[in-house]
């Protein structure tokens, strides 16, 4: 296996680290003092300049508007941008929409991507994963009280959830819940996008965590 970083990621990875450098970095003291909605005016001001140098969405397809890099690549770009806790956002690449994005990608309908892909690899949208349940050990796929009854061509969703990062302000979540309670456990699960706005769809309350 070749590990030489070719001239392409050099200057890729030397962009970014200007960037972080004189952009970034200087944030952080007034990130960590404010809101981070009282932020968001300065960090779309740093996303244009980002879309500017044709480097945003680093690790997302071309045919949606990121740079299709592949994995190790975007492990050279993640490092840089892991200096500072406004990198991976700044650039269009944070969790969770980097692996709603990747789901969606792969799996989603040619609607799904219309209307949640493209938006959200364009940064005009925010989602969120919900997995994670109170009463549940952890994020566990397999041990899930959350339940998805079809009527008709819809799911009733019954169940609660926490710590769904990015709830606060997300356009859609991607849910999972069981579906086949009488499967085996890595198949009784499905993942189903939910709309926000959707009725019954109640954000609790936000909860605060270290760092």
């Amino acid at each position: 296996m070749d590990f030489e970083i070719t001239e392409k990621m050099q200057a890729i990875r030397g962009m970014i680290r200007e960037f972080v450098d004189k952009e970034l970095i200087p944030l952080e003291p007034e990130f960590t003092t404010k809101e981070f909605r009282e932020m968001l005016p300065v960090l779309e001001e740093k996303k244009r300049m980002v879309r500017k140098m044709e480097l945003w969405a680093p690790n997302h397809p071309t045919e949606f508007g990121g740079m299709g890099l592949d994995l190790m690549e975007h492990a050279l770009v993640s490092e840089e941008l892991g200096r500072s806790p406004l990198g991976h956002f700044v650039f269009g690449c944070q969790a969770p929409d980097a692996g709603n994005i990747e789901i969606l990608h792969k799996y989603g309908t040619g609607e799904q991507k219309k209307k949640y892909l493209r938006p959200l690899v364009e940064g005009k949208i925010r989602s969120c994963f919900s997995m994670t349940e109170v009463e549940m050990p952890g994020s566990n796929p397999v041990m899930m009280d959350t339940t998805a009854m079809k009527d008709g061509g819809d799911y009733v969703i019954n169940g609660q959830k926490w710590y769904s990062s990015s709830a606060d302000g997300a356009e859609f979540a991607i849910v999972m819940a069981v579906t086949n309670p009488e499967a085996a456990p890595y198949m009784r699960a499905s993942m189903i996008i939910v709309p926000c706005d959707t009725p019954g769809f109640n954000l609790v309350r936000n909860i605060p965590v270290m760092g």
